[in-house]
């Protein structure tokens, strides 16, 4: 009898708010098309894939792959890169959007907020493959600007692009440009929901502006941080850092392999280039499982730490 009760709830409580349920339509069904639907392929992992004969007709091979790939010190080149640069970009870049919605959101409101709010966001909707050619012409040995402001300095020109050292710090910096001002936006929208009242309530009682930081600001914006906090760390070897897909293809070259060639491109390397599918879906697999691991564990970690997680 509870049973039906709940169910006939919930079909009240789906018709209630049936206009909403509409408008996520369209998200569950992408989501469903290029995310789940998807997953059959894993099955490929556990498979010598032969693209005749289909992914239920290909011979089983167990656990192969998987024994391959963690045996080639390719694999384990790549992954050190991935978490090399990702896990560097969180510790540089993750605070800094913080700081900049900060200072943005203390400015009187104007033209100078509004322009600073746009420019630092618009880098976002720029492609990758543009992001790469401005890199390029920057850095330059003969004709960028990075090196024709060092030769006016008397110093000799720095092959950049050629030298495997730099390939770090210059798509950690690329991708802390391209992305500050958009996750800027989601903390000025955490800041903007503080109560007002708590900041003249502040002010009555003769708090400076380092103190309202300290004991409203932060601590109103703490969930977020522990939110955004979590889903970077899933991203610690996954395709969404700074060690993206898009990212390195635009910005490597040959000459930069050895300290650019991450998780995704070899993926894309083995899997397309070389035609090893299962091999690469064995990879893949595994790095979607540790990128699950690595989520739950930083929910479960925020929960111990602050009470409250994503999940």
């Amino acid at each position: 009898m509870r049973a039906l009760k709940n169910r006939e709830s919930l079909k009240r409580a789906i018709y209630k708010h049936r206009i909403m349920y509409l408008f996520l339509l369209p998200a569950l069904v992408t989501v469903i098309i290029f995310s789940y639907i998807p997953m059959v392929g894993v099955l490929m992992s556990f498979q010598d894939y032969d693209i005749v004969k289909g992914l239920f007709g290909s011979d089983w091979a167990g656990l192969k792959h998987f024994k391959e790939f963690l045996s080639d010190s390719g694999f384990w080149s790549a992954l050190k890169n991935t978490l090399a640069i990702n896990g560097l970009s969180i510790l540089v870049g993750f605070p800094l959007p913080i700081m900049l919605a900060i200072a943005i959101f203390a400015m009187k409101d104007g033209v100078f907020k509004r322009v600073t709010q746009t420019i630092s966001y618009l880098p976002h909707f720029v492609s990758w493959v543009v992001v790469g050619g401005l890199v390029y012409k920057l850095l330059d040995v003969n004709t960028g600007a990075i090196n024709n402001l060092i030769k006016s300095l008397g110093q000799s020109p720095i092959a950049f692009l050629q030298d495997p050292k730099w390939f770090w710090v210059i798509i950690i910096v690329t991708c802390i440009w391209k992305e500050l001002g958009w996750n800027t936006i989601i903390y000025l929208a955490a800041l903007s929901g503080i109560d007002a009242e708590q900041y003249e309530a502040a002010l009555v009682d003769g708090a400076n502006g380092r103190q309202r930081l300290w004991h409203i600001t932060i601590p109103g914006i703490m969930p977020v941080v522990g939110l955004m906090l979590i889903m970077t760390v899933g991203n610690l070897i996954n395709a969404n850092g700074s060690a993206s897909f898009d990212a390195v293809y635009n910005l490597r070259n040959a000459l930069t392999a050895p300290m650019s060639d991450t998780l995704d491109y070899y993926i894309f390397s083995q899997g397309i280039q070389h035609t090893e599918y299962s091999y690469a879906a064995a990879i893949g697999l595994v790095q979607g499982l540790v990128s699950l691991f690595l989520v739950i564990s930083a929910n479960r970690i925020s929960r111990k730490a602050q009470g409250y997680g994503a999940f």
